[in-house]
């Protein structure tokens, strides 16, 4: 071998010798390189957003994340739109921006005329999609279009009427449980804490009016659907969301969680806190999957064999005697998939109870801080009770104090404050270019309490409002309780008459008090808008 030859095996061998070390401070060169970028460069230097109004960036690694988690829900949202305008510009965590947007016009973009550029961001997806079901409330675009026209029949009038008497038996199951807290003398009174209540009963109806089932919650507390719901919404506590938030961002986050690996080795996640939330996920919605689809496969059978099943007016009878009758049509329609049904189960059990009992939870907790307004719904609703203990839908629906309290406090505390959405095409926004990825907050608190709409005592709990309500409510984008545009709740109309059954037989039998005059129950940060456990006091109607 020749000199040459000899140098240059030399410098090979010298090349392989040290390739995973320049391999290795390659890597390390370009993860630095994405997290200088990440954090510093693209938020303060280089974003088209830059110049847009809005907080201080905050710390280089959170921003201004932590004043969002400790704040009550949709409050700094609403102080910083009051300061900054319409359209103010966040960041943080990690870097990641966000625009606040308030304004008609453009929620009418995001939401409505643009609504399929602007879909749920992944993670978001990823969570509601675990919980809830792959279904309605996660598909969109042109599946969403043909799944909700399946299902709107199951929503028509008709049906709903049916389904508010199938809510009085888990109401009356509630009475008589406060009754027998309060014992047998008339004067007596209680501390309760109302929200552990509702939930249960908004449980139960949720499981008569959707699946004719009878959890009985209420007066079997070791049901295993209702301590499974309680654990997987134990987890709505700050710390646990913006944990579970990290781990929906990772990529295969769907496919692991709802695996038989996990499920079996869910164990191995209760050993170290900081993953325990997972381990309460994937083995509480375990168990309500078990009996969602065991739920749904008495209906597919009933529908099959049971000749009067035709008179079931629940609402996954109605879409299985639906989906029945387009797959005997000799042309092809759209029809739900038994993996679509059986989403749609855990979309009406999940979204379908745990809005409706925040809603309830609010709702007696703002009547018992205003004593007029409860007192006027006493006297508007008890003679109709008193006539008929099981009132039909017409005869509640257009009672103006029962109509103003319900809808005033759907308003003011929404059960769902905010939302997301993203990006899916660079475009202009206000005049702005907004890279494609860029999140979009959706202050459903915000918009629900705004000046502009509702006048200067937005802010407060005023039932006569919805006696004459403003000019600019017109517009459904003016109270996003429900949301807006196509991906509106579906059961909004359900949802509402609930309520409004529950309170008015509560308040006809119950008067419901602050423990302290001056005693507040903030919301926390959750999905949800969970207040603390608060009790109120409780005593009979005299």
């Amino acid at each position: 071998m020749s000199p040459l030859e000899q140098t240059l095996s030399r410098l090979q061998e010298l090349c392989l010798a040290f390739r995973p070390v320049y391999v290795a401070y390659a890597l390390l060169c370009w993860i630095l390189w994405r997290v200088l970028y990440q954090l510093i460069l693209w938020p303060r230097f280089l974003s088209p957003l830059r110049a847009l109004p809005g907080p201080p960036l905050g710390s280089v690694l959170a921003g201004q994340f932590p004043v969002i988690m400790k704040g009550e829900q949709g409050i700094p949202q609403r102080e910083w739109t009051k300061q900054y305008g319409p359209v103010v510009r966040v960041v943080g965590p990690i870097g990641i921006e966000r625009l606040i947007i308030t304004r008609f016009e453009t929620l009418q973009k995001v939401l409505v005329s643009d609504w399929v550029e602007y879909p749920r961001p992944s993670f978001m997806k990823e969570i509601l999609g675990f919980v809830a079901g792959y279904g309605l409330l996660t598909v969109t675009g042109d599946e969403h279009k043909k799944m909700r026209k399946a299902m709107n029949p199951a929503f028509s009038l008709s049906n709903l009427m049916a389904q508010t008497q199938m809510c009085y038996d888990p109401i009356y199951a509630l009475i008589s449980v406060l009754e027998g807290r309060l014992g047998s003398q008339s004067d007596a009174s209680k501390e309760m804490v109302m929200s552990e209540y509702v939930t249960k009963v908004a449980l139960d109806i949720i499981c008569k009016t959707a699946f004719g089932y009878n959890c009985d919650s209420l007066r079997n507390p070791h049901n295993e659907l209702a301590e499974a719901y309680e654990e997987v919404m134990g987890l709505q506590e700050p710390s646990c969301i913006a944990r579970i938030m990290g781990f929906a961002s990772m990529p295969g986050f769907k496919r692991f969680l709802n695996s038989e690996w996990a499920y079996r080795h869910r164990h191995w996640f209760s050993k170290l806190a900081f993953f325990s939330p997972l381990y309460v996920a994937i083995d509480s919605m375990h168990r309500i999957k078990q009996i969602s689809a065991h739920m749904l496969q008495e209906k597919l059978q009933e529908s099959a064999v049971t000749p009067d099943a035709s008179a079931k007016r629940d609402i996954m009878s109605l879409l299985v005697r639906a989906r029945k009758a387009d797959m005997e049509q000799e042309k092809a329609v759209y029809t739900l998939t038994n993996q679509q049904m059986m989403d749609q189960v855990l979309t009406f059990l999940t979204a379908g109870h745990e809005t409706v009992a925040s809603g309830l939870s609010w709702t007696l907790w703002l009547l018992a801080n205003d004593k007029h307004s409860q007192n006027e719904l006493r006297k508007e609703v008890k003679p109709i009770f008193d006539n008929n203990p099981r009132p039909d839908y017409r005869e509640l629906k257009d009672l103006p104090w029962l109509d103003g309290v319900i809808m005033e406090s759907l308003r003011v505390l929404p059960p769902v404050p905010m939302s997301w959405r993203q990006a899916a095409k660079t475009d202009y926004i206000e005049g702005v270019l907004v890279p494609k990825g860029t999140l979009f907050y959706i202050p459903i608190r915000v918009v629900n309490t705004s000046k502009e709409i509702w006048g200067e005592n937005a802010e407060e709990f005023y039932p006569p409002r919805w006696r004459d309500p403003p000019k600019n409510h017109a517009t459904s984008l003016s109270l996003l309780s429900f949301f807006g545009g196509p991906h509106a709740c579906i059961g909004k109309t359900m949802a509402i008459m609930e309520m409004k059954v529950v309170i008015a037989a509560l308040i006809t039998r119950f008067e419901f008090e602050p423990i302290h005059d001056d005693e507040l129950s903030q919301p926390v940060d959750t999905i949800t808008m969970k207040g603390k456990t608060t009790p109120i006091r409780v005593k009979r109607v005299i």
